[in-house]
């Protein structure tokens, strides 16, 4: 599935200032001084330079507390084989991202268009190791160090507030507008990070047409790290029943070609010996014609 996950920002607070947020994602284009600079997109364009993102967050704070979250971050990180289907186009992963942001907005059950969320989104194409990487401690790479294969991935500064500056949108809620927390979620907000999760998965798949297998997808990831026993062995019976299956269809796949293809060296055989025995029909009939005219 493609990785996306919610964070307050990757430089500190969110209760303050984006500024030192954008300056962080602007590393690469400090980077790559020989090429155009990667620009910040939005719902509808794709020419947002970074001073537009800082006044866009900064001055949609209305009535928000100085030490409440004023934005949050969306990471967006296809694996790579999510990448190799798309060919690594960063245009495909701009509209993906963009169809992220419908589903965002429509998860907090408040009849939300993606017009109605303030944000910017910048495809990055690189990644480095953190000293919290396996590898890294296990001493094979270094931090700091550039990964290998494709990278790409997109973060998305999104405004705590509605395009209005109206409306409190807050992705971190723990309420998720069901049980006791349904009238909670009606008056301040709700947002249920699985549901979300899944139906930017299906976006993937649906708008890239991509087929995703079991053991690549969300609810298998999430039911094996978070499901109960009884959940993960069901799951684990699902995936041996679904390879079982794709291995039995390989198969029948396998044998099915090998048919053809002896039906084709069949078919060329029999055409073979049917030209053969035409020319020697051929040639009996023109040594007639020659005995005739003797």
């Amino acid at each position: 599935m493609p990785h996306i996950n919610i964070t307050t920002s990757a430089t500190g607070s969110n209760a303050g200032s984006c500024s030192a947020l954008v300056d962080y994602l602007e590393k690469e284009n400090r980077l790559r001084t020989d090429q155009q600079p990667e620009r910040w997109f939005n719902q509808q364009r794709a020419d947002i330079q970074p001073s537009e993102v800082r006044q866009g967050i900064d001055g949609n704070t209305a009535k928000l507390k100085q030490t409440e979250a004023k934005f949050y971050l969306i990471n967006i990180s296809p694996s790579q084989k999510e990448l190799q289907h798309i060919g690594n186009d960063p245009q495909k992963l701009k509209d993906y991202a963009r169809s992220v942001m419908v589903e965002y907005a429509a998860n907090f059950q408040k009849g939300l268009g993606p017009d109605d969320v303030k944000w910017y989104g910048k495809v990055e194409y690189n990644r480095s190791y953190k000293w919290t990487d396996s590898s890294v401690q296990q001493g094979v790479s270094q931090r700091g160090e550039a990964k290998a294969g494709y990278q790409m991935h997109v973060q998305i500064i999104v405004s705590r507030k509605d395009m209005q500056n109206k409306r409190l949108l807050s992705p971190l809620t723990n309420h998720r507008g069901q049980g006791k927390s349904v009238e909670h979620g009606r008056k301040f907000g709700q947002f249920n990070r699985v549901a979300f999760k899944e139906r930017c998965e299906r976006a993937f798949d649906q708008r890239l047409n991509y087929r995703r297998e079991l053991d690549e997808s969300f609810r298998y990831q999430n039911t094996m790290s978070n499901g109960t026993a009884p959940e993960r062995a069901a799951l684990t019976l699902e995936l041996r029943d679904v390879q079982q299956e794709r291995q039995q269809q390989l198969a029948a796949d396998l044998r099915r070609a090998e048919e053809l293809r002896m039906q084709r060296e069949q078919a060329q055989k029999m055409e073979l010996s049917q030209q053969f025995e035409l020319t020697r029909q051929l040639e009996r009939q023109h040594n007639r014609s020659l005995g005739l005219g003797m």
